[in-house]
């Protein structure tokens, strides 16, 4: 049987080691938080951020968690289009994987648009 509540707290403790500079916990129950990911080198070479938020359903990992973009700065309307894309896709192809063996594509809290 998972328990998904331990398995939420190691990605938890996981994502702020990632991201220790942009990552706050909202709430325990559920489980929610932001990552703030910022660009060094947008349009007119004007920074690039937005905030995504996540909150895990109960069964997290083997529920998608719910995200949303909270705050953006010099996004176009396709930029966050893309990046709920990308959330979307993420999401499905990591489902019901342990959190700490998933793909994913972080770099020091950057992205590349």
């Amino acid at each position: 049987m998972t328990d998904y509540s331990e398995e939420q707290r190691n990605e938890l403790e996981a994502l702020e080691s990632i991201y220790p500079d942009s990552f706050t916990v909202l709430s325990e129950k559920p489980t929610t938080f932001t990552i703030t990911v910022t660009s060094e080198a947008g349009e007119n070479d004007e920074n690039v951020q937005t905030t995504l938020k996540f909150t895990y359903r109960e069964k997290y990992p083997d529920e998608t968690p719910l995200y949303e973009i909270v705050s953006q700065e010099n996004l176009e309307d396709n930029d966050v289009t893309g990046i709920i894309n990308l959330l979307e896709q993420q999401a499905e192809e990591n489902l019901g994987m342990h959190p700490l063996k998933r793909s994913d594509s972080k770099q020091e809290g950057k992205m590349a648009w």
